[in-house]
């Protein structure tokens, strides 16, 4: 076999190797999931597998529902090779919060808890219809008397029907609204309002594809001698809450004749346009949702009616929260640390502002709570930083968390500790060498470090005039390959005394990686004397002295300074 050929596949088996050892860490979950997920109860699911995801290596995966191993069952379905957890049929027992662990060799990794809840939509309790009356070209308010119960709510909407039946809806105009709590508004009425049938209110479950109708009520409209003249009313207004990162929704209802138009605006006193890619306006203007709510978005808006003349100013507040932040630098980061060393995390959990401060950090190791005693596990600042103290490659190698909540939800982050060997130095060169024409002098280096990492080699040379610079490959300096652990200095072919005396001075080797460095020092000397030397030796001593020296240059010889 070529022997170029045998090096190409050695240098890939090693770099096989090196990739393989790298997968010789703890799980990293990767897979990001809802604070909740809705199931109806005893229904054949299409659609429900959530799956777990976590990278580094060999992985089995285990799922936990209130802290208890979830088992394959008939309903339930969990693949322990690729972490999918597929449900069925949901049972009354299989509602709760799970969590997903993520396990190698090298520790676990776990998810955020969240929980399973019933997807749900109850019914109207059995009632006699109701009557309003309302006065025309004036507002009027049908209420949604005893709407069931509904979730998720992203799920549900009110539908109103007119009518026997569900098919015949009321038709939702800039006249005719429905509000936050379902409730039917027309923001003023006409005869045609009153035409003998009912309304109904109707609450749609979209996971579930069904449909609750109640609430029934007949309209009767008095009929006015004139047409009112007025400033638009506020009827309805709602304010607004979102996830960091979420949508939120604000809602504003003016009654007026004929119906207002309505405007927003912003805390910071901006006219709001639903061009911009931050809000959209919608339902004839009365709502507003702030489409990826930040923390700067938090505050009061404003909403008007502007019809013939402009409504007084309505405020609606709008709150942006969050379970708990990590904010900083150097928050639950992966490290890696040498042998003996101290790792340390910080966990600086806060809440957004004016919310509840989040509970102190509980930490663990591979999701087990930490018994932390002062000794190998040190807390301080409030328990937000932990110290791994004196690591060792085995023990304290992990994947370290740390969980914290508010009101809101539960922080839970995880950091990666990697314990590596340090650079060794096993074999180096003396500390000072002496060279002249025609030597040959290897200063050869052998050095080892944890096997997951590649060591790099870089020479620095400086001169007897102080000029440092990085060594580079030519006649006299020649390297050893595939990596730069060895230099030799080369002056076989070189009688130039000048040449020599350019190679002497300090050498220093950095033998280094990500993580870890050593260097090596070395003294190269000469005992030529130079032309540049010699003349600099007779201007220095003036005419106070005489050189006796049969030498020529860079031969060694005896000489005299009287």
């Amino acid at each position: 076999m070529n022997w170029r050929l045998c090096l190409v596949l050695l240098l890939r088996a090693l770099t096989c190797v090196v990739r393989g050892q790298d997968d010789k860490m703890p799980p990293k979950m990767v897979s990001t999931f809802n604070n909740e997920y809705y199931y109806p109860r005893d229904s054949i699911l299409i659609d429900a597998t959530i799956n777990c995801r976590a990278q580094n290596g060999q992985i089995q995966y285990e799922w936990k529902r209130n802290g208890v191993v979830v088992p394959n069952s008939q309903f339930i379905a969990i693949d322990r090779a690729i972490g999918t957890l597929k449900l069925v049929k949901m049972q009354n027992q299989d509602y709760g919060t799970y969590q997903c662990f993520a396990k190698n060799n090298f520790g676990t990794s776990l998810s955020k808890p969240f929980k399973v809840k019933e997807s749900r939509l109850g019914s109207f309790p059995a009632g006699d219809p109701e009557e309003v009356r309302c006065k025309e070209f004036e507002h009027c308010k049908i209420q949604c008397r005893d709407k069931p119960t509904c979730l998720p709510d992203s799920q549900c909407r009110v539908e109103w029907k007119i009518g026997e039946g569900t098919k015949n809806n009321v038709e939702i105009n800039k006249r005719v609204g429905v509000d936050g709590n379902g409730d039917l508004h027309f923001m003023w009425t006409n005869t045609n309002d009153w035409n003998g049938l009912q309304y109904r209110c109707g609450v749609w479950q979209e996971q579930r594809k069904m449909l609750a109708i109640g609430s029934a009520t007949t309209l009767r409209i008095d009929s006015a001698s004139t047409v009112p003249e007025r400033e638009p009313i506020s009827v309805f207004k709602e304010n607004g809450k979102a996830m960091y990162g979420g949508k939120g929704v604000l809602r504003c209802m003016f009654s007026c004749y004929p119906a207002p138009d309505v405007e927003w605006i912003s805390p910071t006193k901006e006219v709001i346009k639903d061009t911009d890619g931050k809000y959209a306006i919608s339902d004839f203007g009365r709502v507003l949702t702030i489409l990826q709510a930040k923390p700067e978005y938090e505050g009061f808006y404003i909403c008007k009616g502007k019809g013939k003349v402009e409504s007084g100013p309505q405020r609606v507040f709008f709150n942006v929260t969050s379970a708990p932040i990590l904010t900083g630098v150097n928050q639950m980061r992966d490290l890696v640390v040498l042998v003996e060393k101290k790792a340390t995390f910080r966990c600086e959990a806060e809440s957004l502002p004016n919310e509840e401060p989040p509970t102190l950090p509980i930490w663990k190791k591979n999701g087990v709570d930490l018994v932390i005693d002062g000794g190998k596990y040190i807390l301080s600042e409030n328990s937000k930083v932990l110290e791994v103290t004196d690591v060792q490659k085995g023990s304290d190698t992990g994947a370290y968390q740390c969980m914290s909540e508010n009101s809101e939800g539960v922080l839970l982050k995880e950091a990666i500790l990697k314990v590596i060997d340090p650079i060794t130095i096993l074999e180096r060169p003396l500390g000072r060498y002496k060279i002249m024409p025609g030597d040959v002098l290897n200063l050869a280096v052998v050095a080892d470090t944890d096997p997951s990492l590649t060591l790099q080699y870089k020479w620095m040379f400086t001169d007897n005039q102080g000029n440092e610079k990085e060594i580079e490959s030519n006649e006299y300096w020649k390297f050893s390959r595939p990596i730069n652990n060895n230099l030799t200095i080369d002056v076989r072919l070189s009688t130039d005394p000048g040449i020599v005396y350019s190679l002497t001075g300090d050498y220093k080797l950095k033998i280094y990686h990500n993580y870890d460095q050593k260097f090596i020092n070395v003294t190269i000397e000469t005992d030529i004397i130079t032309t540049g030397e010699y003349n600099k030796l007779i201007n220095s001593q003036n005419d106070r002295i005489t050189i006796y020296c049969t030498c020529i240059f860079y031969f060694k010889c005896p000489c005299s300074f009287v």
